[in-house]
């Protein structure tokens, strides 16, 4: 038998029903709580198995069917090596503040925000040396990229050396 306890009282079985009397008022299931009718009884459905989640083995980190003419891979780089520029020429140079384009407290923002970019770029360097050791790319050229552009470096040197492991195969 299924059994439930809504709300106080005892436990219901799936054939008792709803109680008229006032204090019972819980068991009763019509959203204007005038009517008396069994209670129906609980159905459990099992998953199946072609319903759960895929393995872990076949999930992708990255697509690999991704395709960037290296024109526009270098303009991208090269737009955010400018960016960078820009960003520590506003923070550190004290020019913009001078002139009055930054004030003293924007110059700190930008300031922080390098900071924060060179941490984050240094730890995405660090990673990006690990996996070029793993798979047997230049780690001083791999550190150098992670460093630079960040994931997009670490981005580059997984397509480098996917496409050393084809070329080798």
């Amino acid at each position: 038998m299924y059994a439930s306890s809504i709300g106080f009282g005892k436990p219901l079985k799936h054939y008792d029903f709803a109680s008229k009397k006032g204090i019972n008022n819980f068991y009763k299931f019509s959203p204007f709580g005038t009517s008396a009718r069994p209670l129906r009884p609980l159905t459990l459905v099992k998953a199946s198995v072609d319903d759960q989640w895929p393995a872990p083995s076949s999930y992708k980190l990255w697509h690999k069917d991704i395709s960037i003419s290296s024109g526009v891979y270098n303009f991208v780089q090269g737009a955010e090596l400018v960016v960078y520029a820009a960003l520590v020429d506003a923070g550190f140079s004290g020019d913009w503040s001078r002139i009055g384009v930054l004030t003293k407290d924007q110059e700190l923002l930008a300031q922080q925000a390098w900071w924060f970019i060179l941490v984050t770029h240094s730890v995405v360097a660090a990673i990006t040396v690990g996996y070029a050791l793993r798979r047997g790319y230049p780690p001083l050229e791999a550190g150098f990229r992670g460093l630079l552009f960040g994931t997009l470096g670490l981005y580059d040197v997984y397509v480098r050396c996917q496409s050393k492991a084809v070329k080798r195969s």
